[in-house]
């Protein structure tokens, strides 16, 4: 605790340090003062959290100092000390929030008790605003967890209109308009690291306010938003210009590139999934031909085209991009046919689909006809619902695979540990899409690629410590770390010891 004493007489200031430093140890003198505008200038500098005051002072007066710093809005407590016992006195210092009133001479047990009262006051603010604050951010967490969530549920599910007014309930938000971004990463295993700064640049201007999605495939899904308060905003040119100077950023600091689709700008909360859709298929368009990075999808790209995307992103067991292909050319095909039509061109669809699952080797018969669906909406649910069959067919398959992959690529990694491993090396040693082999590697060892490769490389240094005379500088090498310092700080974590003292250790036993 912080002290501050303020009295016009010296011997007074004196004999209260002494108390206070022989028997509250815990309780630091940071300053004194002769005067009430002195008390004003030491509370705004030292900020104590006690000021012991006189009230007769020359100048401004301790009641005077006292009222002249609450009007500053700093908090502390006071603790009076004066040789006048007039109720007056008493009345006007309780008004100011003053709670102990001593009198002079002081005596040493009243002077140690009221701070001590006054300590355990002070604590206890203490303990109540840390659980306050924790509690603050406990809410602010789980409101973010709700967001990510709700933006989870918009992007692919299909909810009735009374389930989005109950989701409502539970933002503290409204949506009038918005449109999505989808932020496609480079491959080079920093993909977190580049998140966090395409948030940095979010917080620092972004047009509209924002929800940020979960990563998933290199693929960042943004929903740029204004509530009903907000401006009008022109969002096509605006946010654009946005990304076109996030992807340009970027390049100059990463010297990466970096893919931004943009989905339409929509007024209804059900539209905005179309919207997320675009931008993903806008994403994947630009990523796939690298001749632009930013931008809203071209109109209408050619039947056989759209088909060839739907098929590789199957084939690669990107299903999230396979509906967007999918529901995207669905919504083309009901625009420029009549229903029958458009269902005959989606059943033709699923006949490539089902044949090129025949040839990966996975079952799957259709059980429906899209010809006979009634509605447009009818038709886009059926699609979205077979495509989701198809995902856990092949999701099932992929499972089957996975175990001999799977250990194919742990062999390769114990091979290969000293070499810079990527997971995108191993994932086309073993023949899997990277977003997919990542998944299962996870799910079948319950660490990260990165974890696992990390681990096996620690363990052959621990064995070369044990082993060999080598060097640290050489042991790092010949596990793969080309920078002593950093191989040292991964060792440290891994073990609790740096390299040095782990040889130590053992060889004291």
């Amino acid at each position: 605790m912080k002290v501050a004493i303020v009295d016009d007489e010296a011997l007074e200031r004196k004999a209260l340090r002494k108390m206070i430093s022989s028997h509250l140890p815990y309780v630091e003198v940071i300053a004194e003062g002769a005067n009430g505008r002195e008390a004003v200038e030491i509370a705004k500098q030292y900020r104590p959290d006690v000021m012991l005051i006189d009230i007769k002072m020359p100048g401004l007066d301790g009641l005077g100092a006292i009222e002249a710093i609450r009007q500053t809005g700093l908090d502390l407590q006071f603790i009076i000390v004066s040789a006048f016992d007039l109720f007056d006195y008493a009345k006007q210092a309780m008004r100011f929030g003053v709670k102990e009133y001593l009198l002079k001479p002081s005596r040493k047990e009243e002077v140690i008790s009221a701070l001590e009262r006054v300590g355990e006051e002070l604590e206890a603010k203490r303990k109540t605003e840390e659980k306050h604050r924790k509690l603050q951010e406990r809410i602010e967490q789980l409101q973010m967890l709700v967001e990510k969530e709700w933006l989870s549920v918009l992007m692919i599910e299909d909810v009735p209109a009374d389930e989005w007014e109950q989701w409502q309930e539970l933002l503290p938000f409204s949506v009038a308009s918005g449109m999505f971004i989808v932020v496609q990463f480079p491959n080079g295993g920093r993909t977190e690291e580049w998140k966090r700064w395409v948030e940095e640049r979010l917080g620092e201007r972004a047009p509209a306010r924002y929800i940020v999605g979960r990563l998933a495939n290199r693929r960042l899904p943004v929903l740029l938003f204004r509530s009903r308060d907000d401006g009008e905003i022109a969002w096509k040119p605006t946010v654009q210009s946005f990304a076109l100077d996030i992807a340009s950023q970027f390049a100059l600091r990463h010297g990466a590139p970096l893919y931004i689709g943009l989905g339409s700008p929509v007024s209804r909360l059900h539209e905005l999934r179309s919207s997320y859709y675009e931008a993903l298929s806008a994403v994947h368009y630009y990523a796939e031909r690298e001749k632009a990075r930013v931008g809203f999808l071209p109109a209408k790209p050619a039947r056989a085209e759209r088909e060839k995307q739907l098929l590789e992103a199957v084939r690669l067991g990107d299903i999230g991009q396979a509906r967007a292909i999918g529901l995207a050319y669905i919504d083309e095909l009901i625009a420029s046919h009549s229903l029958s039509a458009a269902g005959r061109k989606v059943d033709g669809m699923f006949v490539s689909l089902a044949r090129l699952l025949s040839e990966l080797g996975v079952r799957y018969e259709r059980t429906v006809s899209f010809s006979s669906c009634r509605s447009g909406a009818e038709l886009k649910q059926t699609a979205f619902d077979e495509l989701g069959r198809i995902a856990a067919d092949l999701e099932a398959w992929r499972q089957q695979q996975a175990h001999g992959k799977i250990g194919k690529a742990k062999d390769y990694i114990d091979r290969h540990y000293a070499e810079p491993l990527t997971l995108e090396e191993v994932a086309e040693h073993v023949g899997m899409s990277p977003y997919y082999f990542s998944k299962l590697f996870k799910e079948h060892f319950g660490i990260t690629f990165i974890d696992y490769v990390t681990n096996v490389r620690i363990e052959r240094a621990k064995e070369a410590l044990v082993r060999t005379d080598c060097s640290l500088k050489e042991i790092c090498f010949s596990v793969g770390y080309n920078d002593p310092n950093y191989f040292s700080r991964v060792f440290k974590k891994q073990t609790g010891w740096s390299p040095s003292e782990y040889r130590k250790q053992l060889q004291v036993r």
